[in-house]
């Protein structure tokens, strides 16, 4: 996770989408389900996610805390607490996630992103 919070710092999705995800990729965020199927889409998609971000002033990504629970010996669920910082120097904005792992042959690979409250990170 550490890797791919720098790779989103530095705004270097096709980096991201090589080393860090599987496609199709799916967002799960309330009501909302946003998936993709190839690494351009991932790319656009999360490009404009974070120049949104960027907008509203967002400087940078901070991991606070990654919990790991393994399915099996190729699945996994990853629970992430990230804190986001502004250029105003507001208080840093928390939000959590499980993210669901999966072990290719390639190496672990994110699949889906389950977006929920920080007090729902799977343990």
């Amino acid at each position: 996770m550490s890797r791919y919070i720098d790779l989103f710092n530095a705004d270097d999705f096709a980096t991201a989408a090589e080393e860090c995800y599987n496609v199709p990729f799916s967002w799960l965020v309330g009501p909302t389900i946003d998936s993709v199927t190839t690494r351009q889409a991932f790319v656009e998609r999360m490009s404009g996610m974070r120049a949104s971000l960027a907008e509203q002033g967002f400087e940078r990504s901070d991991l606070v805390g990654c919990t790991v629970r393994m399915l099996g010996a190729d699945a996994a669920l990853a629970g992430v607490e990230v804190a986001r910082h502004y250029a105003d120097k507001r208080p840093p904005e928390v939000t959590g996630g499980t993210y669901v792992a999966h072990n290719d042959g390639r190496g672990w690979r994110l699949t889906c992103l389950i977006g929920h409250p920080v007090s729902d990170i799977v343990s």
